[in-house]
């Protein structure tokens, strides 16, 4: 998803970094089209950064290779900083973008609307409240599947509470049995998403690298809401967005919900 958010990016005219410190393996070059036979051994980032720069010499793409750590603070460059998590995972992947109090300057015009006309010249300036990832996380499966949100994304949050759980080394692929107890335990009916024959089979599906073309639809609409953040144009999908390849459908979601707003009542 990272290559295909990057492409997107630069052919929009986008100057970014890419950054990554592993280097490149056979894998590697099987899956991202940048990567040649000749970058084995070599940095992933500076080897995928050359061949990305060539698709717009309009645009600066550098690399970096230093690891993410604790002197980055991403918590807090996540404050001051426009931010989407990405999982992708055989033929589904989900995205949460943080945009915090996002303005929309402008909307693009109507489909068959005249230059200059009432729809163009009428204010269009929109305030957009963007919950936090902490929020997003602080939502637990059940308050979710109460909420009535959709089952692929009751699924993402069973995962990453499922790893969260893990005292040290993360979640491996062999602990099916355990996360379907785990989901047994955590939510009031077990989560159903299309492809999925079970839980077991759903989590080890979190270990297998995104079909090409599922990756292809993420980073389109997470290219979409990057280029929408830096042009303040077009409101935002806000703010989980998932895709299904077995259904070819993509939902979007708020999580958590938008506190219902008292409708007042004007006195008889």
């Amino acid at each position: 998803c990272n290559v295909e958010a990057a492409k997107n990016l630069v052919l929009a005219g986008v100057s970014l970094t890419i950054r990554d410190h592993r280097t490149v393996g056979i894998a590697d070059v099987a899956y991202n089209y940048f990567l040649r036979e000749d970058d084995m051994g070599k940095g992933r980032a500076e080897s995928t950064a050359k061949r990305v720069q060539e698709m717009n010499p309009l645009c600066t793409v550098s690399s970096s290779s230093a690891p993410v750590g604790p002197c980055d603070d991403v918590a807090a460059l996540s404050k001051e900083l426009a931010a989407f998590d990405v999982l992708a995972w055989d033929s589904d992947a989900c995205f949460f973008s943080d945009l915090h109090k996002h303005t929309m300057q402008e909307r693009s015009g109507t489909q068959g609307s005249q230059p200059g006309g009432k729809e163009e010249s009428a204010s269009q300036v929109e305030e957009f409240d963007f919950p936090s990832l902490e929020a997003w996380l602080s939502s637990s499966p059940r308050e979710l599947q109460e909420k009535k949100v959709d089952d692929s994304i009751v699924l993402v949050s069973l995962f990453l509470a499922f790893a969260k759980s893990k005292a040290s080394g993360g979640p491996t692929r062999e602990e099916g049995g355990s996360f379907t107890a785990f989901c047994q335990a955590q939510t009031k009916a077990l989560p159903n998403v299309d492809g999925m024959a079970d839980l077991n089979h759903a989590y080890s599906c979190f270990f297998v690298e995104p079909l090409m073309h599922v990756a292809s639809v993420l980073a389109g609409l997470l290219s979409q809401e990057v280029i929408k953040a830096i042009t303040k144009k077009d409101p935002p999908l806000m703010n989980t967005v998932c895709f299904n390849a077995h259904t070819s459908v993509g939902l979007v979601e708020r999580v958590p919900a938008a506190p219902k707003q008292s409708v007042k009542r004007k006195a008889a």
